[in-house]
């Protein structure tokens, strides 16, 4: 729209100003201000003043921190459909899973989905001191994880294996979503550092488990813990 004024106001914008401010030629500029998508006045010697709100309405969104990862399909189910994936693909490894009952399979399967679900939310939690509490339910439930794989006969290293094997998708998940929703370069990063370090501490929490339970055994190896009566 044109109108005439003599104001000067620093939220009015010479085309020098508006070119430099959106990065594009006079000829641009103009042809949206023809087209109504900025707002302009004319001044008595008959040049344009643009609008700085009309402008920054055209510059790009940017994000207003990283999106959450539930949000964005980082959800505890399909990480734990891709673990299971990754396990089934990988002849070989593994095979006491198959040889467990269903009720002590069912019970590793709970303790891996609380550990996937306290670890997306502490990723996904603003506060550094929530992040922190979050974190510890994970680690928590790492440590029960630990135990209940001493339970069942596992040494050190097979343990560290099945971690390795549900941290290695974890991460594939993640990235693969930090780029199908295009997050930026610094959202990437820092959440894949964040990832890495939380899943650190939650190994270590899950061997600590596994020595705790090693530690009050009283029989030699293979160890052959009271699975049932071990609290988590």
């Amino acid at each position: 729209m044109g109108t005439s004024s003599t104001t000067r106001d620093p939220e009015w914008l010479t085309l020098t100003d508006a070119c430099r401010l959106l990065g594009v030629s006079p000829t641009t500029v103009r042809r949206w201000a023809d087209s109504g998508m900025l707002r302009i006045f004319h001044t008595p010697g008959g040049h344009r003043r643009f609008s700085r709100a009309s402008l920054d309405g055209m510059l790009p969104t940017r994000p207003v921190g990283r999106p959450q990862l539930i949000d964005v399909g980082a959800t505890p189910g399909r990480l734990a459909r891709n673990y299971r994936h990754g396990g089934e693909n990988a002849p070989g490894h593994m095979p006491w899973v198959i040889e467990l009952d269903p009720a002590r399979r069912e019970r590793l399967r709970q303790h891996g989905r609380s550990i996937v679900s306290a670890l997306l939310a502490a990723l996904d939690a603003d506060d550094a001191g929530h992040r922190v509490e979050l974190l510890r339910v994970a680690e928590d439930a790492c440590d029960s994880y630990g135990r209940l794989a001493a339970c069942e006969g596992l040494i050190a290293s097979s343990t560290a294996d099945v971690f390795l094997r549900f941290r290695t998708p974890f991460l594939a998940e993640l990235g693969a979503i930090a780029r199908r929703r295009e997050l930026d370069a610094v959202a990437s990063t820092a959440l894949m550092s964040d990832a890495n370090d939380a899943l650190d501490r939650l190994l270590l929490a899950t061997l600590r488990g596994w020595e705790a339970a090693i530690a009050n055994a009283t029989t030699p190896a293979p160890i052959r813990l009271d699975c049932e009566t071990k609290s988590p």
